[in-house]
């Protein structure tokens, strides 16, 4: 902290000094032009003895009163209180005037009032210490500005002046702690942002090697753990196709369940509707297997249609829609067939499955092989 600034001089003069000394200065220019007469060495030494007078008389005295200002920080935050000691030394017998604190703070801010009581009364020569807790609410840099404190003798014929020196104030605004990292904190005693100050963020090929290594090695492992699992998947599909038997033939299945359902008699016992159903399903599959004509989530109609190109036997054709339209009756019509025409679909369908199958090849005579 940089010491007092102190202002004496003709404002520390007495004020009959003064008139003294007018006088003697009238009096010397006279003796000098020749004014009164003299012998020239009686004149040379009354005006030594006036010009001794006049010093003694009205000497610049020097300054009677000493402010220092303590505790002022470099930097601040916006807001954040800071508390700064006024130190005032003067002489005794006299009043000590101080400033208005609102215009001698400027910028600043008093957040509490300062015990001031000391300085109603005359000054006792001893220094007076006031304490001022200040804040400053406007960011950048803010000049504490100099503080004036006059004194004044007990009989008004004397005063004198004295103030401190500016001091300039860094002010910081508020910035967020993910903010704060990046700030540059080598220059400066504070830990806070100043204006473009902040660090660009950059890595080198060295910090970020490890990180890119480390992901090309996972990305490695998932692809060859999910190759692993397909290749695991594609060998248990082929093994149970390898041990799964053949298929059966579609007509060997169809004939198997018309056997089966000849055997239950199922119309002979009324069950006329559930009979109809397992005949109608029986004869769908066989058409899907032998055809691959999606016979189970067709209508009557659009199996007909479909197996067209397949079926060009008319008489089979006729038989297929016979049988077809006798199950759609007693399954949606809710009619209830004889066992006479039972018997007779059940029938049909044997003659279906049986006309339709795959045949197989004709045995070659002897005289045909060779």
């Amino acid at each position: 902290m940089k010491g007092p600034f102190n202002g004496g001089g003709i404002a520390s003069i007495p004020q009959a000094g003064l008139r003294q000394s007018g006088l003697l200065i009238s009096l010397i220019t006279r003796i000098r032009r020749g004014g009164i007469g003299c012998h020239r060495r009686r004149c040379w030494i009354t005006t030594a003895m006036s010009f001794g007078l006049v010093l003694l008389l009205t000497g610049a005295l020097p300054a009677q009163v000493k402010v220092t200002l303590d505790g002022v920080k470099d930097s601040l935050n916006v807001g954040e209180p800071m508390n700064v000691r006024l130190t005032i030394s003067a002489p005794a017998g006299g009043r000590i005037q101080l400033p208005k604190w609102s215009e001698a703070l400027d910028k600043f801010e008093l957040l509490t009032s300062p015990d001031t009581s000391a300085f109603s009364q005359p000054s006792s020569g001893a220094p007076t210490i006031i304490q001022l807790r200040t804040t400053c609410y406007e960011s950048g840099e803010q000049v504490f500005q100099p503080i004036s404190v006059r004194w004044i003798s007990t009989d008004g014929s004397r005063l004198d002046s004295a103030q401190t020196e500016p001091i300039i104030v860094f002010v910081q605004g508020v910035v967020p702690d993910t903010i704060l990292a990046l700030a540059d904190t080598t220059q400066k005693p504070y830990k806070l942002l100043q204006p473009n100050r902040i660090r660009k963020l950059g890595v080198s090929l060295a910090e970020i090697a490890p990180w890119i290594l480390l992901a090309a090695i996972a990305v490695g492992i998932f692809y060859l753990v999910r190759w692993w699992l397909r290749r695991r998947k594609r060998k248990t599909e082929v093994a149970a196709e390898i041990a799964a038997p053949p298929p059966r033939p579609a007509h060997v299945v169809a004939l198997e369940s018309l056997d089966h359902l000849r055997d239950e008699q199922l119309y002979q016992g009324g069950k006329i509707k559930e009979y109809y159903i397992r005949l109608s399903e029986i004869v769908r599959l066989y058409i899907e297997g032998r055809y691959q004509i999606p016979a189970m989530e067709s209508t009557s109609f659009q199996l007909l249609r479909d197996t067209e190109s397949a079926l060009t036997d008319q008489n089979l054709r006729a038989v297929l829609a016979n049988l077809l339209e006798d199950a759609d009756l007693a399954k949606f019509a809710k009619q209830r067939p004889d066992e006479e025409t039972c018997q007779r679909d059940l029938e049909k369908a044997y003659v279906f499955v049986r006309k339709t199958m795959p045949q197989p090849a004709p045995l070659l005579t002897q005289g045909e092989a060779a």
